[in-house]
């Protein structure tokens, strides 16, 4: 096999491990947290603190319903027990029930707000839980297909770097340094095949007589234009 055909195949494993490695550091990139479901993760915290909130609310808000209810009580059993006969002691009696009976209606008024306050945080609680298993089912799936993706990557690219020692260590050490200082400059390409006496690289057609000596296999030439080594059959 030719120095060119050599370099030619080298190139090709380079280039698909330079494919690999960025594939690999795409992969990298994905694995880890999810800032969506960190975010839905959140988003119940802030709900579930809103509803202890609410149901704190409503539990001291029936802790003082009980309590009007328990002066109410009180004041019926003082008003209706028959030892209260003073006039002014009844009216005033009177109207601490009114005053207490008002007092509850505005707790109730208020309780009912809260109930459907709660019930409604209880609702947007369930959905944001669903919205989250939904996020972290995706998001562990998703976790699952990248990380069989990175073992098949890092598998590739051992068995890459392998065949690219093997490959290296048949070419001499000059045509290496060639090659080497000439890829990253022509864009990873450093080798190209002719083609009916056009470089497959840059498309310019190539001199005649430099396209027969490729053909012939005779010496090393670089295209007229994009400078590559090129190489026939």
């Amino acid at each position: 096999m030719s120095v060119l055909r050599q370099l030619y195949q080298l190139q090709l494993v380079d280039s698909e491990h330079q494919d690999k490695s960025r594939q690999l550091a795409m992969v990298n990139d994905g694995l880890g947290e999810s800032d969506e479901v960190t975010r839905a993760q959140e988003a119940i915290v802030e709900t579930e603190t809103s509803l202890g909130q609410l149901m704190a609310q409503l539990r001291a808000l029936e802790i003082e319903i009980a309590g009007v209810d328990t002066k109410l009580k009180q004041n019926q059993d003082r008003l209706y027990s028959g030892r209260v006969r003073n006039p002014k002691e009844l009216s005033n009696l009177q109207e601490e029930a009114a005053a207490l009976r008002r007092r509850r209606s505005q707790l109730e008024d208020g309780q009912l707000d809260l109930m459907i306050s709660v019930e409604e945080t209880e609702a947007e609680l369930a959905e944001r839980q669903a919205r989250f298993n939904q996020i972290e089912a995706a998001w562990r799936d998703e976790q699952a297909r990248l990380q069989a993706e990175k073992e098949e990557l890092e598998l590739r690219l051992v068995e890459l770097e392998e065949q690219r020692d093997g490959m290296r260590s048949h070419i001499g050490a000059a045509d290496l340094d060639r090659y080497d200082s000439m890829r990253p400059r022509l864009g990873g390409t450093a080798v190209a095949r002719l083609k009916k006496g056009i470089c497959t690289a840059c498309g310019v057609d190539v001199p005649t007589s430099m396209a027969r000596a490729v053909e012939r296999g005779d010496g090393m030439h670089a295209g007229p234009i994009c400078g590559r080594l090129i190489f026939g059959r």
